[in-house]
Formats: structure tokens, sequence, C-alpha cells
């Protein structure tokens, strides 16, 4: 080892703090949490925590400077302490402690037991916990005391809501909740405590959904339901009239709904997997009666909008087809086009020209295509109504478009 000194410190003056080293090496928080931890402990006795401080410090968002919030509650640097002002519920302020609580003292302060630290508390845990603070010209005062959404209900001129109640429709939501038995109660009940009357009614009413949300998205773990109220989580989920609202609706083929949505799938790149030509293709083009070109090109139709094939599949045995209601206003103004007439053969010439399927088979008396406005040649026209019918649904094009990058 270089006997060089590598860690060179400079003259110490009034303005230090002695923090102990199991802060910056506990592996239980996150390097973002070890540094609010840090500069909480660097603070005053008197230090009132505050959200819009935390944002301004750690140059983070509120996401963010709540979720280091929560990962020290999580593993005992930190309690919610609820304060009592004539015999009723205060704000609610963050202690901060420079030793993980251990289990006996958490016992001791009638809280529920946390899991055991590896470094448990050897001495009494000095707090940071507010009186008459020096921070109080910090940004978003408001957040004065850390609440997190939490006001006093008596702000509106209304008696404060019974804890006794507030307690039982805590106990009454968790009593079902995914592994509860094995979490801390105590920080998931004064997060429901700090949350505001329409708050608590909120994720109650959304806690099923959410939880189908998940199972939907096939998620491993179901989060604490601390973290669900403090990070509102229910907020993920649409509200009842919202979630209620159909998406797609089942379409007769060639109507109006089914028309729009197989051409707004044939706008969407393909997607289909193209596969390499065959030995057979491979000769044919040797022999110089095709080309590559064409051959992939006929691949592409054939296989590059797997949607749109099985649509016209299922309209050959006169089977619907789910399509979006988002749809359904600019799908109102199409032209209905008799299968026998010229117009229906411009339709074909445009689809060949672009590279995409067209029904086969015996169609339809009518079916529907994009209105064309206009005289002129018949050609022209059909791709002008294509490109107008593009720029009308852009936004959504546009959202399946990032919908698929996701999914990626």
């Amino acid at each position: 080892m270089s006997q060089e000194a590598t860690i060179r410190r400079g003259v110490r003056n009034a303005r230090y703090a002695a923090i102990p080293n199991h802060v910056f090496e506990d592996d239980r928080l996150s390097m973002e949490a070890r540094w609010l931890l840090s500069y909480l402990l660097s603070k005053p006795d008197n230090w009132t925590v505050v959200i819009g401080d935390i944002i301004k410090r750690g140059n983070c968002g509120r996401d963010k400077a709540r979720k280091m919030i929560a990962e020290l509650v999580e593993v005992g640097y930190a309690e919610r302490e609820q304060q009592r002002e004539d015999g009723k519920f205060g704000s609610s302020v963050l202690v901060i402690f420079d030793e993980p609580r251990s289990i006996a003292s958490r016992e001791t302060a009638g809280v529920t037991i946390l899991p055991q630290t590896d470094l448990p508390a050897t001495a009494s845990p000095s707090p940071v916990k507010s009186a008459h603070s020096n921070n109080s010209d910090s940004a978003n005062t408001e957040y004065q005391n850390l609440r997190e959404g939490g006001r006093d209900a008596s702000e509106d001129g209304q008696e404060p809501e019974d804890p006794r109640k507030i307690d039982a429709a805590f106990w009454a939501l968790v009593k079902n909740w995914p592994q509860f038995d094995g979490m801390p109660k105590e920080p998931a009940r004064r997060a429901w405590h700090a949350l505001t009357a329409d708050e608590r009614r909120e994720a109650a009413e959304r806690f099923p959904r959410w939880l189908q949300l998940l199972r939907a998205q096939k998620k491993s773990y179901t989060p604490a339901p601390s973290t669900y109220f403090e990070e509102k989580l229910w907020k993920d989920v649409p509200a009842q009239d919202e979630a209620a609202k159909p998406v797609n609706a089942m379409a007769a083929p060639f109507g109006k709904l089914w028309s729009a949505a197989r051409i707004s799938e044939l706008l969407m790149a393909p997607t289909g997997i193209i596969a390499p030509p065959t030995q057979f293709q491979l000769s044919l083009i040797r022999q110089g009666k095709t080309t590559l070109d064409e051959v992939r090109a006929e691949q592409r139709m054939r296989c590059g909008w797997p949607a749109v094939n099985t649509m016209h599949e299922r309209a050959r045995e006169r089977q619907g087809w789910l399509c979006p209601l988002a749809l359904e206003e600019v799908a109102q103004s199409f032209q209905q086009v008799h299968r026998d007439s010229e117009q229906l053969a411009v339709w074909r010439r445009e689809h060949q020209r672009r590279g995409w399927p067209f029904p086969e088979g015996r169609l339809p008396d009518w079916v529907y295509f994009p209105p064309i406005e206009g005289d002129g040649d018949p050609d022209l026209l059909v791709a002008e109504a294509v490109e107008r019918f593009r720029d009308q649904i852009s936004d959504y094009l546009a959202n399946r478009s990032k919908g698929d990058d996701h999914a990626a």
C-alpha cells in the first residue's frame, strides 16, 4: 500500500460535521439516500426537513426526493412523527437518526418491529427534529414540515377527522394486502395518516384495480403499503369512469371502422418477419424470371403486416375484428366503393404501389375507403386521400409507434 496520503484534508473551521462512517457504508441504502442522510445529519438538531430544500440541494425531482426518504424510513434512519396540538393531530414531521433504530428502541416507541439491522444502535440516537427551524426560508415553504400530501383537517374550517376512523379504514384496506403479514406496519399507518381525506378515499377505491394492473403488467412483487401511500401509486390507475370507457369495439369486415383500422395498420412500418428467398426463388432469380427486389417486395406484402393478414383471413370467414374506437370519428367520413367499380381498381393499384396486401377473394358489394376530394387523375386522388387520412390520425400513429418502441 502506498505510504503517501491519498486523502488530504484542509484546515478545520467551525463548519464541519461529525458523521458515523456507517452512514456512508450502509449498502442497504442507495448512494442518493446516503447523501440525503449525511446532508440532514450535518444540520442542527432543530432543523426542519423540507421537501423543497431536498429537491434544491439534491438537484432532483419530487419523486426522487420521496424515494430517498422512503429508503431512510425503511432501513430505520428516519421516522415520521405526528405531532399533537391541543389534543388533536397536527402536522407530521420527519425525525432523522444517526444510527438505524434497533428493535428494542422501536418497541419502546410503540412502533411495530422492523427487520433487525446489521448496525444496531449502540448509543442513544440523535434526532434531527423540528423546533424553531433555521431553514424557514427554504424553497417550497408550503412543505416546511414534511407532510407529503398531509394537511391539518381544520384548514378548511371543518372538525378534524376521528383518528380511530382513519385507523379503521387503514386496517380494512391492508388486511388483504399481499405479503403484508411480513411487512412493517407502522410506516404504512403513518403514511396513511399523512394523506388527506380525499387521497385516502381515492387510494382505497383504486386499490383493487391497482392490483389488477400489476397482474396485467406481470409484476413479480407488490409494493408495500407505505410505498403505495407515499408515492401515491394509485394515481397510475385511471378513474372509474375513464377505466370503464371501452377502448376497442368489434367491427364488421369492410365496414367504416374496420377499413379505417386496416389502413391505419398499413400506415405503420411493417413488423412481420421477412423470410430470406427460398431455393426455388433463388433459382428463378438465376434464370432471370424475377429479381431479388421483386421477391423481397412479395414477401414484405405477404408477411410485413400480420394483423392485416389476420383481418383478411377473418373477413373471408365473415368474422369481425377488434378495432380502436379512437378511429371511429374519422372513419365516419369514409366513402363506399362498389366492388366492380373502376374506383376499386384504383385502390387496388394504390395498394400494389405501396407494397400493401389487398384483400383476396370475393369482396362484399360495398367496401369503404378514405374519401376522395376534387377531380383529376384517379390514381393521384387516391394517393392524396391516403396521405390526408395519415394526417388526420397522426397523433394515433405517433402513440402507436411509442407503444411499439416501449414494448421492444
